[in-house]
């Protein structure tokens, strides 16, 4: 066996570990560590990521769900005669698509392009929208997963942004 064979058979063996450690590592730093943990490990990706790319899954996990809650908005707002709920559901509406339209592209352009405190902000705003929607029902609405997922992917996403500044 040469020498580069044997190098190339110990990057292969110990870069999966340095990457889970580094999900760990970073998840640790975040305000919700073992959803995190979670997360990142559900996405192949993470096996051979570095901190910007852990930052990308995660605004995929927020766009992701964001877009499963859209759909599922626009399902209650046909289905509801109660105008309250309706209110509460175009609001919820709104700020998912601007998450959608708005946010994730522009959270996913600042990560690649190491503008990192743009993607801090606006998966902020991602976590404060869902928050929002929540609260406009006044009690438990019924998206309440949705939003506390969406709440916690994206506070974790700019919580990873905020380390790479």
């Amino acid at each position: 066996m040469t020498l580069l064979s044997i190098t190339q058979l110990f990057l292969i063996t110990i870069l999966p570990f340095a990457s889970a450690n580094l999900v760990v590592d970073t998840c640790k730093k975040t305000p919700y560590a073992d959803f995190c943990v979670s997360a990142l490990r559900s996405d192949h990706r993470s096996s051979t990521a570095d901190t910007p790319t852990l930052g990308l899954i995660m605004v995929d996990k927020v766009n992701v769900n964001a877009k499963s809650t859209l759909t599922e908005i626009q399902d209650l707002l046909r289905k509801s005669p109660n105008p309250r709920t309706k209110q509460a559901l175009a609001s919820c509406e709104e700020g998912y698509k601007f998450t959608i339209t708005d946010l994730v592209p522009s959270s996913k352009d600042s990560l690649t392009g190491g503008v990192y405190k743009f993607a801090e902000v606006n998966m902020n705003e991602a976590a404060s929208d869902a928050s929002d929607c929540e609260a406009g029902f006044g009690g438990k609405s019924p998206l309440s997963h949705s939003n506390d997922y969406e709440n916690k992917a994206a506070s974790v996403a700019a919580a990873i942004a905020r380390l790479l500044l």
